[in-house]
């Protein structure tokens, strides 16, 4: 756990400047820093960037770190004056009820990061995957070696950079619990300004889904799985997205920045992409206002944070989003066999399904849903049912909001504090990521933000229009009028935007305020005390069961399994005696006996290809 905080104070450094110095040329846009949560989020994605460039050319290891600390030092002199400005700010409103729940949640989360059940695909091949970059960096064909290597997340890179094994002696695996620290500090700070006259949003109800995922998820953060990177990342940015509509943003620039961490979302899991809708709205407001150099711009920077990703794709397997093969651009002696690539493909979503046979593949939804269904666990089957009901309940909110923005009343502005297209789009997205989800590989971990998220954004939709009343028309431009080049900035853009003055969030006050009071907000908050008791019980059980481990120090290992060696050109390669986990340490390692060699006998660094005998 001590290591665990170590790493995170290193991580939260290196982030927060990273972040700080790369955020801080949009506010020539519009944008104004004030997000704690913002600022780390951003860091986090551009040293995912940064790790995956790094890899290109090398292992992800002291050296990367070097290079990382050499430029952060550089940065804090250059905007040391900024830094503490931003800073000053942020003190100026931590309470000491802010702190204490700052404090505890950091305990909670480092402990549950240090000690857990360590998911069944790290031991089968995260921890591998992590390892071949923090020594190799990228290895071409590495994915005829293990074709789950060729699973190409970001998440990997970043892991593999803040592993530390060169300064510890063994490898971290903290990322994702700081990232669900991250996620927790912006749900905590929503939370607290309930109480500070302010309604129920729509916002309100995804934090509490949040909260409910972060609680699913505390036993096996310890485990760095991509899965819950992206959801963790989805649950960020509908929540972030939410609480700018509700400000009354005006501005392009957060909207294009939060479309820009999607693309990033999607590098960690390709199927986070059909969120990428949100993105339509920044591009309709700057493609109105003829803003060519920032559509430009933002172009630019989303294929910058996909490129390296895109090049380690095509090195790893030959191909740019494997398992799926279109499109077939390259020709590589290491590429990884079209019918072997479909077969994953298909594999992985029959697997979803509960089906286990590849034959199974063309089964219709009516022959696999109840079986499918059946096998999900305990909360896991309400939220599924949830999901359906909440399908038809979605499509008529959307329905409503469209017959409002027809005949112009302004309806759901005035009950919901958002305009009736953002709502359009909002909730399409939520009902679209939530089919596509279901439709294609539903194994629950695959798409569990989608699955809370459109029953919690319904739920807030109509618990606001039906408990809504006529909010103040007051907004903060009215109080603190601000200008940019773009037009008025609105003081209480949201918490990811903005000057905040709370440790993780800023408090804002806008369209969507009004008057805390009424039977509905004290049904809401009847509801946030119910769940959050409920999972502390929960959560003190998992304390209490886990505590006699001696994790207080360091932190937990990925495990040692029995395993057997063949050898490839000289170089020992580990097979999983049970054909199932291997862990870390038994390095190189391969799920069986493959008919593979390296590109250059004895060079692991040269990469695998399919033997050219063929035998």
């Amino acid at each position: 756990m001590l290591f665990v905080l170590l790493n995170w104070c290193y991580l939260s450094i290196t982030a927060f400047i990273t972040g700080f110095a790369c955020l801080l040329p949009f506010e020539r846009l519009g944008y104004r820093l004030r997000s704690m949560t913002a600022v780390w989020m951003a860091g986090l994605a551009v040293l995912t960037v940064y790790s995956q460039i790094y890899s290109l050319f090398g292992g992800v290891g002291a050296g990367a770190n070097l290079l990382l600390i050499l430029f952060c030092l550089a940065a804090a002199l250059l905007l040391r004056k900024r830094i503490a400005e931003f800073w000053r700010l942020q003190a100026e409103g931590i309470s000491r009820l802010k702190l204490l729940l700052l404090l505890f949640l950091i305990l909670l989360l480092a402990y549950g990061t240090s000690r857990g059940f360590m998911h069944v695909d790290t031991g089968l091949y995260h921890a591998q995957a992590i390892r071949w970059i923090e020594e190799y960096g990228v290895v071409p064909g590495l994915g005829n070696l293990h074709s789950r290597f060729a699973y190409n997340s970001a998440a990997f890179a970043l892991c593999a950079l803040f592993s530390m094994k060169w300064l510890f002696g063994e490898p971290m695996h903290a990322v994702q619990g700081f990232l669900a620290l991250v996620v927790a500090l912006r749900c905590a700070s929503g939370f607290l300004t309930l109480g500070k006259g302010r309604r129920v949003r729509i916002s309100d109800f995804l934090r509490l889904g949040a909260v409910y995922y972060l609680t699913v998820l505390f036993g096996e953060i310890v485990s760095p799985a991509s899965d819950y990177f992206a959801m963790l990342l989805v649950f960020f940015v509908l929540i972030a997205w939410l609480d700018y509509l509700e400000a009354g943003e005006k501005n392009a620039a957060p909207y294009a920045l939060l479309s820009l961490l999607l693309v990033f979302t999607v590098t960690v899991k390709v199927s986070a992409a059909v969120i990428l809708l949100l993105a339509l709205k920044p591009a309709v407001m700057l493609i109105r206002d003829r803003r060519w150099k920032q559509i430009g711009l933002y172009i630019g920077l989303g294929v910058l944070i996909c490129l390296p990703w895109l090049i380690r794709g095509v090195l790893i397997s030959g191909w740019l989003f494997y398992p799926f093969t279109f499109p077939d651009l390259f020709s590589v002696d290491w590429k990884m066999e079209k019918g072997y690539a479909d077969s994953d493909a298909k594999e992985i979503q029959v697997f979803a399904r509960g089906l286990y046979d590849v034959n199974l593949y063309d089964t219709p939804f009516s022959g696999w849903v109840k079986n499918w269904f059946g096998q999900l666990r305990g909360m896991e089957k309400l939220w599924a049912a949830a999901c359906a009901f909440c399908t038809a309940a979605g499509a008529a909110s959307l329905i409503l909001t469209a017959v409002s923005l027809l005949r112009k009343s302004g309806i759901i502005m005035k009950r919901m504090g958002i305009l009736a297209g953002d709502w359009l789009l909002y909730g399409t997205v939520l009902i679209a990521g939530y089919l596509f989800w279901q439709f294609s590989a539903p194994l629950i971990r695959y798409g569990y933000a989608y699955v809370i998220a459109l029953p919690m954004g319904t739920a807030g939709f109509w618990f606001c229009f039906l408990a809504g009343r006529e909010r103040k028309k007051k907004t903060v431009e009215e109080k603190v009028p601000s200008k940019t080049e773009e037009g008025k900035s609105v003081e209480g853009a949201g918490p990811a935007e903005g000057i905040s003055r709370d440790p993780a969030e800023g408090v804002f006050r806008g369209t969507a305020e009004g008057v805390f009071r009424g039977t509905a907000e004290g049904v809401f908050l009847l509801c946030l005390s119910v769940l959050l008791l409920y999972k502390a019980v929960d959560l003190a059980g998992a304390v209490r069961e886990s505590a006699v481990q001696s994790y207080y120090i360091r932190q937990q290992e990925y495990g040692t399994f029995e395993a057997f060696t063949y050898e490839v050109d000289g170089v020992t390669i580990y097979v999983p005696s049970d054909g199932g986990r291997i862990g870390y340490d038994k390095f190189p390692s391969s799920p069986r006996v493959q008919d593979i060699e390296l590109r250059r006998p004895g060079d692991l660094s040269s990469g695998f290809r399919a033997a050219a005998d063929g035998e």
